[in-house]
C-alpha cells in the first residue's frame, strides 16, 4: 500500500469510479462522506479513519509525496490545466479541507470529491473524472472546460510565495 504524508490527495478505486480525500496524518482523511451509494446519496465532508475512506478497496493510491508520485500530481494538473499549477503547502491544503468539514452540497458532476481535493491543494476545483465522461458524449467540451483567468481568481490559487512548485 502507497504511504500518504499529511496535506497528500489520496484516492482509491470502487467499481466505475475513484474516490479522492485529503491525507490529514495519523491514518485520518478529509472528504465527500456518504452512508449510501456514492452516485446518488448526498454526501457531506467529514473527517475519518483511513480504513472508513478505503470503505473495501485494498490499494491506496497517492498523487504526491515522494517524487514518483508527485510525477502523478503534475500530470493531472497539466492534463486539467494545460499549465504547471502552484500548489498549496501541505499544511494550508489540511487547513483548507478541514474548513469545510461539515459541508454538504455534493454533487456528481460540479462538486464531488475529487473538485473537493483538487480545491484543497490548488484553489480550483475540477474533475478529471467529469471531465472524461462528458468528452465521451460531448467532443470538444474539454475547452469549454478548461478554467478561464476569472474562474482561477475566482476560486483564488495560491500565492507563490505561499506555495511550492507542483
Amino acid at each position: 500500500m502507497a504511504q500518504a504524508a499529511s496535506g497528500d490527495i489520496i484516492y482509491v478505486k470502487h467499481r466505475g469510479y475513484q474516490h479522492f480525500g485529503i491525507y490529514a496524518g495519523d491514518g485520518r482523511v478529509i472528504h465527500y462522506y456518504k452512508e449510501s451509494n456514492p452516485l446518488v446519496s448526498e454526501g457531506i465532508i467529514m473527517e475519518t479513519s483511513l480504513s472508513e475512506f478505503m470503505s473495501g478497496s485494498d490499494t491506496l493510491y497517492v498523487l504526491n509525496g515522494d517524487s514518483n508520485h508527485k510525477n502523478l500530481l503534475d500530470w493531472l494538473l497539466k492534463r486539467l490545466f494545460g499549465e504547471n499549477m502552484p500548489t498549496f503547502s501541505p499544511r494550508e491544503t489540511v487547513e483548507r479541507a478541514r474548513s469545510k468539514i461539515g459541508q454538504k452540497g455534493y454533487s456528481l458532476v460540479n462538486n464531488n470529491c475529487e473538485h473537493f481535493a483538487l480545491w484543497c491543494k490548488t484553489g480550483i476545483a475540477m474533475s478529471s473524472q467529469v471531465e472524461e465522461v462528458l468528452a465521451l458524449f460531448l467532443p470538444g467540451i474539454e475547452k469549454e472546460l478548461a478554467p478561464s483567468e476569472t474562474a482561477k481568481e475566482k476560486h483564488l490559487p495560491p500565492k507563490a510565495a505561499d506555495a511550492t512548485e507542483s
